[in-house]
């Protein structure tokens, strides 16, 4: 639930703020109907597989029988089809059935076949192929659905799908943005970041239940950009970035993630209508901001000066997005002790064994370099722990004096 969640968020603050004890928020938290369950979590999850599933299975019903289904047919029934799905959707999410959740899923299904009907289309009449196109109304259509409906699913697969328009389109001959090779997952990355900035902006004008779905479609893009940045070397990248997508998506949000910097360091964030940073909060957004900033004006440098030469002898811009990765991890550590978020903690740790582990097989071989390669993370590995430990010991310890108080 959407108010389970932010009242969760919300009580951690007082509980820092020393407003409650940790005791009287779990008094709090109690009273909500459904805080005692995992079930009403469980419900978005699976309108989302259900979605996907049943537009997955439309899609091969379809093409198994294509040829053998006349055209207007085609057309009449995906219009129909279009049409019922949403109706159903709207009367199940408000009507009488009053299930929200669940009319959400077939909701997000009508704009599944939406984009199955726009590929017919461009099938039918031989409009050239290329996702973009197809997927930029869908990705309109799913935000705008979303502010509607005041629904978290359709946002985060609006984000998802915005993702996979801009990487579409980047690869789209003759396109504003075309961009290729490893190239492309600069200014993803920088759309990663664009999603973080929404995500605080939706805060800022009273859209706090969007806030995660966009944090989690955000900071999930910027990894996995990230990782696939840290292959630069392998990439024969002999066209930096154009101008349009380098001011739009790089130098843009560097500018705005800078500023957020600054007023952070400087606390003066409430000067501009934000919230205030919570004194715990503030040393490890500080330091995800300072990341973000590093990432950004590292990306810009790359995506002016590609350097495609010497990148596979001296590789400046792969160690630098190597070093970027692991201090998005230990940033995101960091948040995730501060904010009770054990999952980002969990999902960190992931992406720091698997960081590892693809280094080793990438760059060495004999085992003299297994070996400092071993030993090298082996000793980050300890260093993690040792912060967790700590950083889980003072949350024990802060969590028993609010009890005794």
């Amino acid at each position: 639930m959407a108010f389970l969640d932010e009242l969760e968020r919300r009580a951690a603050g007082w509980v820092d703020d020393g407003l409650i004890s940790e005791d009287e928020r779990a008094g709090i938290l109690a009273t909500v109907p459904g805080s005692a369950g995992a079930g009403s979590r469980l419900v978005p999850i699976f309108s989302l597989i259900g979605a996907a599933l049943v537009v997955l299975g439309v899609i091969l019903v379809v093409s198994q029988n294509w040829d053998e289904i006349p055209r207007a047919t085609k057309l009449v029934s995906g219009l129909v089809l279009l049409v019922a799905t949403f109706a159903v959707g709207y009367c199940l999410r408000f009507g009488p059935p009053a299930r929200a959740r669940t009319g959400e899923g077939v909701l997000l299904t009508g704009s599944g076949i939406f984009l199955a009907n726009l590929v017919l289309l461009s099938q039918q009449y031989n409009i050239d192929f290329n996702p973009s196109p197809l997927l930029l109304p869908v990705v309109v259509s799913t935000a705008l659905l979303a502010y509607v409906l005041v629904s978290r699913p359709f946002i985060l697969v609006a984000a998802v799908l915005a993702v996979f328009w801009l990487t579409f389109e980047t690869q789209h001959k003759g396109s504003s943005i075309e961009t290729r090779d490893a190239a492309a997952f600069l200014i993803v990355a920088g759309l990663g970041v664009w999603l973080l900035i929404a995500a605080e902006a939706n805060c800022r004008f009273g859209w706090e239940l969007f806030s995660r779905p966009l944090q989690v479609a955000g900071t999930a893009t910027i990894f996995v950009a990230v990782y696939w940045l840290g292959f630069y070397r392998h990439f024969d990248v002999n066209d930096g970035v154009s101008a349009l997508p380098g001011i739009a998506l790089l130098a843009v949000p560097l500018a705005l993630v800078a500023a957020g910097l600054a007023g952070s360091l400087l606390r003066t964030e409430t000067r501009f209508g934000w919230r205030a940073i919570a004194p715990s909060l503030r040393s490890p957004v500080v330091a995800t901001a300072a990341t973000l900033t590093a990432l950004l004006l590292w990306s810009f440098i790359v995506a002016t000066n590609p350097r495609a030469d010497t990148e596979d002898n001296f590789i400046v811009y792969t160690a630098g997005f190597w070093l970027i990765g692991l201090g998005l991890t230990g940033s995101q550590i960091w948040l995730g002790l501060a904010q009770r978020r054990e999952w980002w903690i969990n999902a960190a740790l992931a992406y720091a064994g698997l960081f590892t582990l693809t280094r080793y097989f990438d760059f060495f071989s004999d085992y003299s370099q297994t070996g400092f390669v071993f030993a090298g993370a082996g000793l980050l590995f300890l260093v993690l722990a040792f912060v967790l430990e700590r950083g889980r010991r003072a949350l024990r310890d802060e969590i028993t004096e609010g009890s005794a108080a």
